[in-house]
């Protein structure tokens, strides 16, 4: 039978070629995609003839044809670049089934190339993984990409949902359609409706002309929903409604407008606690909690915090056409221990703002200004005790307040901390807290 979007010559009208011709450009046939050797009617070894094969025609898809007391010994051919094996004399189902499988091989191939080469576009822009924790995310946006389904990205501020979901876009289907990104937290609540699905002229006070809204803009495309959780209970009907049918009307007229967009939404709210608390629409969370992406804080993937410094320097200091090559080991050490929690977004104020002022090819600590969420220094009270008592009791306050942060985890506190496990839990014997 037919296989959509193939061509394929009946059995026994294949033309056999000779593989050791292939240095000749000209003897390999146009856009081939599949070939099937058969090892012994070559005139050279069938791994030469693979080669060979691929030397010239690197993205087409080789199969052995082998005789069944061949299968063990010529299994070492598809180490070095055959995708499989089958009968010397496959029938035509079998042929089909080998093509389809190879089409689908290939698609998904093709969604991973996408992504990876979104993701690099987005890399650019601060997307940096080293770290199991963000590999983790990466991972599952690469499976996000390769459906059209609604997604949810989770996070803090600061932990860069917007360019995840540029990414995800990047790599699907809709890559050459529009990418609309919208901030509900940053509009005025009567002005939500407006702005995501556009006006008439005289729809409300203020409104001189016909208004295209975000949904509009992205047909075809993607429309990234930022802040989703701020949503007015009014506007999250109207946008149940968009995503349950396609549809959507003008503030200020009956007529309905058909919209195809892919919906990625974020929030950095528990929408479950807003579903009980009766804040949002049960039905609506349900509708845009299809595929859901939590992204960590910048303080539960440390791992990557050299990497962000690293970049962060060499763009400002291409922006900026400074001198500054990195950073000294003291002005690291400050940045691995403080908490950022404004994530991402202020590490990359904090190496921006080091970066203008700095005076010489590496950033240090004088240049490294990190705000502190404790009273200046004159305003401290000073404790009681000994030097070394004083010095105890801040060491088991500061580390009772990081512990604390991460509920006991000894592990993640001390990722914080910038220290190993093992020297956290002998501070912490040490000091009389390993209870």
């Amino acid at each position: 039978g037919d296989i959509p979007g193939c061509s394929i010559l009946p059995v026994g009208q294949f033309e056999p070629f000779d593989p050791s011709g292939l240095f000749d450009p000209d003897s390999l046939p146009a856009g081939v995609d599949l070939v099937l050797l058969d090892p012994d009617t070559v005139p050279v070894a069938a791994a030469d003839g693979i080669s060979l094969i691929k030397a010239a025609c690197q993205n087409c898809d080789i199969v052995l044809l082998l005789d069944a007391q061949d299968i063990t010994v010529d299994v070492e051919m598809m180490k070095i670049g055959a995708y499989g094996y089958m009968s010397k004399h496959p029938d035509a189902e079998a042929l089909r089934r080998l093509v389809i499988d190879l089409m689908a091989k290939n698609d998904v191939d093709r969604e991973n190339k996408a992504l990876a080469e979104a993701l690099d576009q987005s890399r650019a822009q601060t997307i940096i993984s080293h770290s199991p924790e963000m590999e983790k995310v990466l991972s599952m946006a690469a499976r996000a990409a390769r459906s059209d389904s609604t997604v949810l990205i989770v996070g803090e501020s600061g932990t860069g949902k917007e360019l995840i979901a540029r990414a995800i876009h990047l790599s699907g289907p809709r890559k050459n359609k529009p990418f609309i990104p919208v901030n509900v937290a940053a509009l005025p609540e009567n002005l939500v409706e407006s702005e995501l699905f556009g006006h008439v002229k005289g729809a409300f006070t203020g409104a001189m002309a016909d208004r295209a809204g975000r949904f509009s803009l992205a047909n075809g495309g993607t429309l990234f929903i930022d802040e989703i959780g701020e949503l007015p209970a009014g506007v999250q009907v109207r946008l149940l409604r968009v995503i349950q049918f396609g549809s959507y009307e003008r503030v200020g007229e009956n007529q309905p407008r058909s919209v195809n967009v892919r919906i990625i939404a974020a929030t950095k709210r528990d929408l479950e606690d807003e579903v009980r608390a009766g804040r949002f629409r049960p039905d609506l969370y349900y509708r845009v909690n299809v595929v859901p992406l939590s992204l960590p804080a910048l303080r539960d993937h440390r791992a990557d915090l050299p990497y962000l410094v690293e970049f962060f320097i060499r763009k400002y200091a291409n922006r900026n056409r400074k001198p500054v090559r990195g950073i000294t080991a003291e002005a690291m050490g400050r940045v691995m221990r403080y908490p950022f929690q404004g994530n991402v977004r202020e590490l990359e104020n904090v190496i921006e703002r080091g970066v203008v002022l700095c005076r010489g090819e590496y950033l240090t600590e004088t240049d490294i200004f990190l705000p502190m969420d404790r009273p200046r220094d004159e305003e401290q009270p000073l404790p009681d005790g000994s030097y070394d008592e004083a010095m105890s009791g801040f060491e088991r306050g500061y580390l009772g307040r990081v512990l604390g942060t991460h509920k006991g985890n000894k592990s993640a506190a001390a990722r914080e901390l910038g220290i190993n496990e093992r020297r956290l839990r002998y501070r912490l014997k040490v000091l009389g807290m390993d209870h």
